[in-house]
């Protein structure tokens, strides 16, 4: 079974080369595998992508080749095939692999911005007992509900217990990974206020409220946002489609075609996939934008 130790040797084996010679086409890439917490090198990742987009366009294309000797596709059906769907899937391939640390180091930042505002109320009301901050640290990690939060608390506990780091360079490590900016401010700030020998208590309770606030603002903007989908899905997707329904029902009675489809044909089109596909693709788009509060 291929491993993905010998993927990733083989990827960086047939295609070192030419990632090096467009590696600064690919240099945003970095943060993004940092954010989400993939543990391979941006020069790995980048061969890996032309690989599999390689592997994806020689295996399409041999399928076709193998589907044309059982089929006996005509010329103009095989050099379609051959010329478009190998390349489109390929493409395919290579937009999955470059867009998905983007959209997984995006994913990991509403997380945290989502419960940093419950995580500070937590990490004040530790920091009030006057315990010392990578105690609190390493409290807030028996907290799983907090997700990445709990997570990076955990490798900054980790760089202090197993790396011997400080407390200020564990949690400027920690601060230079993480996807979420306002999560990266208030870790350098925390570690500036420590070095500073400033009022910890203070600052966490300030961002405290801040984060809080925000948090409020956000919500009550996306169920604005949310009453403004509702009112276009009810004209758009409920109204138009009755009146639409009720005038095919009217024509149905005098007769007629309309771009070579029966009325009968077209109502049944309309019920059975143009109105499914449209109320699927509505709320796939209020999956995509919700904001996860």
């Amino acid at each position: 079974m291929l491993s993905l130790d010998m993927y990733k040797s083989a990827s960086v084996k047939v295609f070192s080369g030419i990632v090096d010679r467009n590696m600064d086409n690919f240099r945003p890439l970095k943060a993004h595998l940092e954010g989400a917490g993939i543990q391979i090198l941006l020069k790995t990742w980048v061969c890996m992508i032309f690989f599999t987009t390689t592997l994806v366009y020689i295996a399409t294309l041999a399928s076709i080749l193998v589907l044309h000797l059982l089929f006996d596709f005509s010329f103009f059906l095989f050099m379609y095939l051959v010329t478009l769907i190998p390349i489109l899937l390929a493409s395919i391939a290579f937009f999955i692999f470059y867009i998905y640390p983007i959209q997984k180091a995006k994913s990991i930042q509403n997380e945290i911005d989502n419960n940093l505002p419950f995580a500070l109320a937590h990490m004040n009301a530790i920091a009030s007992s006057g315990i010392p901050p990578e105690h609190m640290f390493d409290m807030l990690t028996d907290f799983e509900e907090y997700g990445h939060i709990s997570n990076n608390a955990k490798m900054i506990v980790r760089n202090i217990k197993t790396f011997g780091m400080s407390s200020t360079r564990a949690i400027d490590a920690v601060a230079s990974k993480t996807p979420s900016q306002s999560f990266k401010q208030i870790l350098t700030g925390i570690s500036a206020t420590i070095e500073k020998g400033g009022n910890l208590v203070d600052y966490i309770n300030d961002m405290s409220e801040k984060a809080l606030f925000e948090y409020s603002i956000k919500r009550e903007k996306y169920l604005k946002t949310l009453s403004t989908y509702a009112d276009i899905y009810t004209a758009l997707l409920v109204a138009a489609p009755l009146m639409m329904l009720a005038i095919l029902g009217v024509m149905g009675i005098i007769g007629g075609e309309i771009l070579g489809l029966g009325i009968n044909d077209l109502v049944l089109i309309i019920t059975w996939l143009v109105l499914p596909s449209l109320n699927a693709s509505f709320l796939a788009f209020i999956h995509m934008t919700y904001p996860g509060i």
